[in-house]
């Protein structure tokens, strides 16, 4: 019997979970896609063209049910705060890894945890290590003994180079790039285009090339 599977949010990332959802099933069919699940009530019974809101997180949290958990936020720090009732009942809740086909992903090669989405075009090297709840969005790229940590959002078009070490949380713009070797603290956003040639310690927002500290 196929496990039910529901995808947190309702945005267009939630709906672009969804389809990677159902690429991966089409070849392993291991999940009914059973729903979205919104923050508002009010969006119950809406139709994303996939599957519809069934509910919000304190319905689906008081179900009888066993499920598998995708997030579909964009942010590091809701994702964080948004996942933590999930995680206090992994008796009932699992958080499966989505990897798109046409990903490069060699498993011997990389160490990774759970509730990661990689998606189409996206490419791993060797030796790297990867916490949990991470999102790399299209076409990025991950270097060589790079070591990443949980709840980072990794936009299309950003490349890490070797040897980078990222904390959690972390937010990279599209089409970023990070030197290789440098170390990127918790809670840092990289801006859109930007190209990151030093270490940037924890809670920075830096922008621009090279990437300096956002001045407010």
């Amino acid at each position: 019997m196929r496990r039910k599977l529901f995808i947190l949010g309702t945005s267009g990332l939630a709906r672009e979970m969804a389809m990677l959802a159902e690429v991966v099933n089409s070849r392993e069919h291991r999940w009914e896609i059973a729903g979205f699940i919104a923050k508002d009530l009010a969006e119950v019974g809406k139709d994303l063209g996939i599957v519809p809101v069934v509910g919000d997180d304190t319905w689906l949290l008081t179900q009888d049910i066993e499920a598998d958990i995708v997030i579909g936020i964009g942010y590091p720090g809701v994702k964080f705060k948004v996942i933590q009732s999930y995680l206090e009942q992994r008796d009932r809740f699992s958080f499966p890894n989505l990897v798109h086909p046409s990903a490069y992903l060699d498993y011997r090669r990389v160490e990774w945890g759970l509730g990661n989405a990689i998606t189409a075009g996206s490419n791993f090297t060797c030796d790297i290590q990867i916490g949990d709840f991470n999102l790399f969005n299209l076409n990025s790229t991950v270097g060589h003994d790079a070591i990443i940590g949980d709840f980072n959002v990794i936009n299309p078009g950003v490349n890490i180079s070797g040897g980078v070490k990222i904390g959690s949380r972390v937010l990279f713009g599209t089409g970023c790039q990070v030197l290789e070797n440098l170390t990127i603290g918790d809670e840092v956003i990289v801006g859109a285009g930007a190209v990151v040639t030093k270490d940037i310690p924890e809670g920075l927002t830096v922008v621009g090339v090279p990437a300096k500290p956002l001045v407010k």
